[in-house]
């Protein structure tokens, strides 16, 4: 049985938000630089105690158990099929625990505009998982190590224009002012 203790640490970190994303600040750092090589960035990544997993490699990687403590975790990932069947694989596992947790993405492909679509639809097969975050990171070309940052499209805000009926009345019997 766990000590109480341990029990509210458990609950606080599950409810609590994490505090502080490194994964966002380093992708605004990759931003402001325009981009960074891939060593670079993964020696950086590694400075910031964030768990890299490159699964744009063809062969089988072996999970270590430790990632399951990880919050913070950058997949990069091709643009083929079966790579991204394995990083949702990863996403799927790890939303099993109930703790937040938020995954950068670097996205090997052919330009950006491919990047963002592979992101998105990764995005979209995920939110169900509502503890898990994604946020993108870049993404490098099939011929190089470069990783350049990719800005996301805002999505559109619609604004809804209320317009009142002159004969509608509240279920109080006020009328609305004309």
């Amino acid at each position: 049985m766990l000590n109480p203790r341990d029990q509210a640490e458990g609950l606080r970190r599950i409810l609590m938000p994490t505090k502080a994303c490194a994964i966002k600040s380093l992708g605004a750092r990759l931003a402001q630089g325009k981009g960074y090589l891939l060593p670079d960035l993964v020696k950086e990544i590694d400075r910031s105690n964030i768990h890299f997993i490159d699964m744009s490699l063809d062969h089988t990687q072996e999970l270590p158990l430790a990632l399951l403590n990880q919050h913070q975790i950058v997949l990069k990932l091709a643009q083929s099929s079966e790579s991204i069947k394995r990083a949702f694989g990863i996403i799927k596992l790890l939303a099993k625990s109930p703790e937040n947790r938020v995954f950068g993405i670097i996205v090997s492909a052919q330009n950006p505009e491919t990047a963002k679509t592979v992101f998105r639809n990764l995005k979209h097969a995920s939110r169900a998982f509502s503890q898990i975050q994604l946020e993108i990171m870049g993404f490098s070309t099939l011929s190089n190590s470069w990783v350049s940052p990719v800005v996301m499209d805002s999505p559109l805000v619609v604004t809804r224009m209320i317009t009142r009926d002159p004969i509608f009345t509240t279920q109080f019997g006020i009328a609305p002012t004309q």
